[in-house]
């Protein structure tokens, strides 16, 4: 291990990078997005996944507990974090997760093949020979028909962010410690946007970034800004090294951000003329129209490019599986109705048929529904109006899209939780998050921190909340209200039973509950609870009082590993 190497791994020793699941890396969306761009690739549940830059293995454990049947792989460079992450692997009972220390560039053949490859927020941050090892890894253990995930930054959007980041390590300078370079770094960029002229570029920078360097997460900031390597690059660049090892640029994990539809009626045409049908030179001019910061990118082996397809196809978007969560707006005199998507696209409807289609999806959320059943599910003539909507759902990012069926589990009179999560949740304070049935981090409330690990399927509500009233009583829990204790007995019931039943809507609406080990896995039966909400972003009903504990939520990771 060069010299460079063992200072970067030491930063992650020093100041360990929370540890979360990003749900677009996820092995069945890569699946998914595969599929939709006419490869087929294995099917999750037998399937090898290796994670380069594993860190304690937050995007790995999520993956695993969903397909015991398939086989995981992390390596990192850090020791901290790997034995922080076989510490959780083995206090979850896991059997099928292996975290490997150690520097990606040393991988070799003794591994095997992989179907699918991640390295999530690792191949900007480290030095060009550890760069160039990425793809080469993802080169030789992708299986014939694997798919690899790499996320890096790019230009032109981190031309400006280079600015900040140089301002940040110039006042970080040497000091002894992680916590005290970031605060001189922070002091810097509140100077700066203090003093800067307004009207320049240095004042138009430091107000597009000010927000983020005072209220971004330390450990994110800290190898962010201050990491010894980040080196952005251009997306076209990142595609001529990826082919000069002999992979294929497939898509973009984010699919919509591929499609020159989604910029507007005046830019469409200029810029589907200029790209001359070549997807890179495309989305490297979609680039510089969004000013972009970072990206996503896929990666196949090269002599599957000719069989790529960026015509969607009504027979593949057909047999896709997709969900969606939509809060209605308003209607129009004309009959159009706008509604709000939860990843916050809107979308509008004036034909009965489609407006369905939302409400269908809307009613089995956190579940998928087949497209085949909104197909069926309407009149005969109208359906090739439902499988464009439906395709304008996918490429304007306003649906979740799978090749097998989710679904979660829904509220009962035993609440279920996946057991292995129910351990996470008991393992007291520790960088790896929470996380649901979609592959995304949850940032969980107290009450729903408390309620987790009880959740076996065993107990019903009302054994629940006399869990919660013995925990008030012997002080690991208080109920408050506006920061005073409650004391009445009659309050206290009552704000704990309102409590309890916002939690279990929280954690069922956000797909954090799982599907009866007796239930056939298949077609959505019923509706969530309550109303449905962004799983990472969205935080229990508030009752008038409240219940507080000692330990902190899980928050989720921003940006990379």
């Amino acid at each position: 291990m060069n010299a460079l190497i063992d200072r970067i791994s030491k930063t992650y020793d020093e100041v360990p990078y929370t540890s979360a699941a990003f749900t677009v890396s996820a092995p069945e969306h890569l699946r998914a997005v595969a599929h939709l761009f006419s490869l087929d690739t294995a099917a999750p549940e037998r399937a090898r996944v290796l994670e380069l830059g594993c860190a304690a293995g937050g995007n790995l454990i999520p993956f695993a507990v969903r397909h015991p049947g398939a086989e995981v792989v992390g390596i990192d460079l850090s020791p901290v974090q790997i034995d922080i992450g076989r510490g959780l692997v083995e206090a979850m009972g896991l059997k099928n997760v292996r975290l490997i220390q150690g520097s990606i560039a040393d991988l070799d053949e003794e591994l095997g093949k992989f179907d699918y490859i991640v390295c999530h927020g690792v191949y900007s941050w480290v030095p060009d020979d550890v760069r160039a090892a990425i793809l080469r890894v993802c080169k030789e253990r992708l299986t014939p028909d694997g798919v690899a995930y790499v996320s890096y930054n790019t230009y032109p959007g981190w031309k400006a962010k280079e600015i900040v980041r140089d301002a940040m390590l110039l006042r970080a300078g040497d000091r002894a410690t992680a916590q005290e370079r970031l605060a001189y770094a922070r002091g810097i960029i509140e100077f700066l946007h203090e003093q800067a002229t307004q009207g320049t570029v240095l004042s138009t920078v430091m107000n597009e970034h000010i927000d983020m360097i005072r209220g971004g997460e330390d450990y994110y900031l800290s190898h962010e800004y201050l990491e010894l390597c980040n080196s952005p690059c251009y997306f076209k660049d990142f595609v001529s090294d990826a082919r000069a090892q002999g992979l294929e640029y497939l898509g973009d994990a984010i699919v919509a951000t591929m499609f020159a539809s989604n910029y507007g009626t005046a830019a469409a045409p200029a810029l589907l003329a200029e790209c001359g049908g070549d997807q890179v030179v495309l989305e490297q001019l979609l680039d510089f129209l969004q000013n972009r910061t970072f990206r996503q990118s896929l990666l196949v082996h090269a002599d599957r490019g000719a069989k790529i397809r960026y015509q969607l196809s009504a027979e593949r978007i057909a047999s896709l599986h997709v969900a969606g969560c939509y809060t209605k707006g308003d209607t129009e005199a004309n009959g159009l109705v706008r509604w709000v998507y939860a990843g916050g696209a809107t979308v509008s409807t004036y034909l009965p048929v489609t407006g369905a289609v939302i409400e269908q999806l809307s009613a089995a959320w956190p579940a998928t529904v087949p497209v085949a059943e909104l197909l069926a599910a309407c009149p005969g003539g109208d359906t090739h109006r439902v499988l464009e909507f439906v395709t304008n759902l996918i490429v304007g990012n306003a649906v979740r899209f799978r090749s097998e069926p989710l679904v979660p589990g829904t509220l009962g009179d035993k609440p279920i939780v996946r057991p292995e999560l129910r351990k996470l949740a008991a393992a007291g304070d520790h960088p790896v998050v929470l996380f649901t049935e979609w592959h995304q981090s949850a940032k969980v409330a107290p009450m729903e921190r408390f309620l987790l690990p009880l959740l076996s399927g065993d107990i019903d509500v009302e054994q629940l909340v006399s869990a919660v009233h013995q925990a008030v009583a012997e002080g690991g829990l208080r109920v408050t209200r506006d920061g005073e204790m409650l004391t009445d007995a009659a309050e206290v019931a009552a704000s704990i039973r309102g409590q309890v039943k916002s939690a279990l809507d929280s954690l069922a609406v956000n797909a954090m509950l799982c599907a009866s080990p007796a239930k056939p896995v298949g077609k959505s039966d019923g509706k969530a609870s309550s109303k449905p909400a962004k799983a990472a972003d969205t935080k229990a009903a508030k009752p008038a009082a409240k219940s507080e504990t000692a330990a902190k939520p899980s928050r989720p990771s921003r940006g990379r590993k």
